[in-house]
């Protein structure tokens, strides 16, 4: 596997999907080796799992004070198409929602080109390993694929695997919107979280029309996608049953 970086500079601006706020993003090219890094504040947040908090309904980077949230659609994005090497400035705290998906990453990244680098080091052989929290369970093991269990009380269930390529993940993954339980709204509002959702950005089940039939099932994966992306370049496979980005997390730091 070599490096890939982008070949020019690229903005993206938009609300966050919690906060509400207005945000604008600069994808820059990074020197080989650079790794995926969020520039919030002057302070460079790197994008590993040592950085990583998870909280409901999103995944934050937060570092020397700085933070930016919402950060696991990018960066699945930067995984399946190869970036291994970027400068993501961010002006705010959380990252533009788009409709919801991968999309406004993937026209991103399409738009600035990329370039090939040097091979990449092998990475250390995957340990497998396995984490329970909240009636879930998520498994790291030896591989290259992703793959979701989803049940929620009402009937919204699934499951899907998928290989992490980058075809794959165009075609079936980085289209798939966020979701929320139509049960839940409320809550979540009085919550402070959802303050960027819009009818075009975010699915309520039932009730929304879908770009497929599984849209939630597919965003699950999106999500499991991103999270497992913190581990940086290089295979390993991901089993999400009923997962959340605590779960996520849990489970990638967990000793085997």
């Amino acid at each position: 596997m070599n490096a890939r970086g982008l070949a020019q500079v690229v903005g993206v601006e938009g609300r966050g999907l919690h906060s509400g706020a207005h945000t604008q993003v600069t994808l820059r090219p990074a020197p080989w080796g650079t790794g995926r890094v969020f520039v919030c504040d002057g302070v460079h947040l790197h994008a590993t799992l040592a950085n990583a908090v998870a909280e409901p309904g999103a995944t934050l980077l937060r570092c020397d004070g700085a933070q930016v949230r919402t950060v696991e659609h990018l960066l699945a994005t930067l995984d399946a198409l190869g970036v291994t090497d970027v400068f993501v400035e961010v002006d705010g705290d959380e990252l533009p929602a788009g409709d919801g998906s991968a999309l406004v990453w993937v026209s991103a990244v399409d738009r600035a080109g990329r370039v090939d680098g040097p091979p990449l080091p092998q990475p250390p052989p995957v340990s497998p390993n396995v984490a329970s929290a909240h009636g879930g369970s998520a498994h790291v093991f030896p591989g290259d694929e992703v793959s979701v269990e989803v049940s929620f009380a009402g009937g919204l269930e699934g499951r899907l695997r998928v290989a992490r390529s980058e075809a794959r993940f165009r075609a079936e993954v980085a289209w798939a919107r966020t979701f929320v339980l139509a049960s839940d709204v409320p809550a979540l509002l009085a919550a402070g979280r959802g303050r960027g959702a819009t009818t075009e950005n975010t699915v309520v089940w039932p009730g929304s029309a879908l770009r497929s039939p599984d849209e939630c099932v597919r965003h699950k994966l999106l999500d499991a996608w991103g999270d497992l992306a913190l581990r940086g370049p290089g295979p390993a496979g991901f089993h999400v049953v009923r997962g959340s980005h605590q779960l996520h997390l849990l489970a990638l730091r967990t000793p085997p």
